[in-house]
């Protein structure tokens, strides 16, 4: 019995973190770039069994134990294709990230709504510096962006935009950062398309479905616990007559 409320406790810790997420993909719906979270899962039987067997799949019994959480992975599909027609508005197809630097270190972003500073810097929507392969890019006049990164003024290749493919990257706030610690991949068969912005590939009528389905799990696991509990106590009275 005691075993049963702990199985249905961890159910309603993954069900509320399942439904932060679901809750933070509707709130990030019209984000410029923003890609969906997904929570995974794991039963404790195979996270004992990874543990303990190193991947093997020795049986440790049949009763359930719970899940905890497995952690989260970005959805790094493709969202709409938006035409603004605004030259620094800049939309990523395929694998990779924009590079910009932020006190110091560099970070990564699917955010193409860039704009010029009063130095004609190109910068993110904080006023952070986009990066090209010979840093900060300053642009003074017209200038084109080509599909393959390269920023064109006068006909001349003046610079190149710093793409780094999305392996290794963690979420962290409003971008990404290199989880691994180690130095970027370059992105591979990557397209930039001027004058557009892509939006977020977040699905809203799925992520509802999610939640609603959040909920009545939630329920669920939490009237297992009341029933568990009325049981635990019918025990406990009658064994102390």
């Amino acid at each position: 019995m005691i075993r049963g409320l702990y199985t249905a406790a961890t159910g309603m810790v993954a069900e509320q973190a399942r439904q932060d997420t679901a809750a933070n993909n509707l709130a990030n719906v019209n984000t410029v770039g923003f890609k969906r979270d997904n929570l995974t899962e794991i039963s404790f039987q195979e996270q004992l069994i990874r543990a303990y067997s190193k991947g093997g799949n020795t049986p440790i019994g049949g009763l359930g134990m719970g899940v905890d959480l497995n952690g989260t992975y970005t959805d790094y599909s493709l969202g709409n294709l938006i035409q603004t027609d605004n030259p620094t508005d800049l939309a990523i197809t395929g694998d990779g990230l924009l590079a910009f630097e932020r006190n110091g270190q560099v970070r990564y972003t699917r955010a193409g709504n860039l704009t010029l500073n009063q130095e004609q810097v190109l910068v993110t929507q904080n006023g952070d510096p986009v990066l090209g392969e010979n840093g900060p890019i300053r642009l003074a006049g017209s200038f084109t962006v080509a599909p393959d990164g390269a920023i064109i003024q006068n006909g001349q290749v003046v610079d190149r935009l710093r793409l780094a493919a999305t392996a290794g990257m963690v979420k962290q706030g409003d971008s990404y950062v290199n989880g691994n610690g180690a130095q970027e991949t370059p992105a591979e068969n990557v397209r930039i398309v001027q004058g557009a912005l892509e939006g977020s590939n977040v699905n809203s009528v799925r992520e509802m479905i999610t939640m609603i389905n959040v909920t009545r799990s939630y329920d669920a696991n939490q009237r297992a616990i009341v029933a568990q509990d009325e049981t635990l106590g019918k025990a406990v009275n009658e064994l102390a007559k």
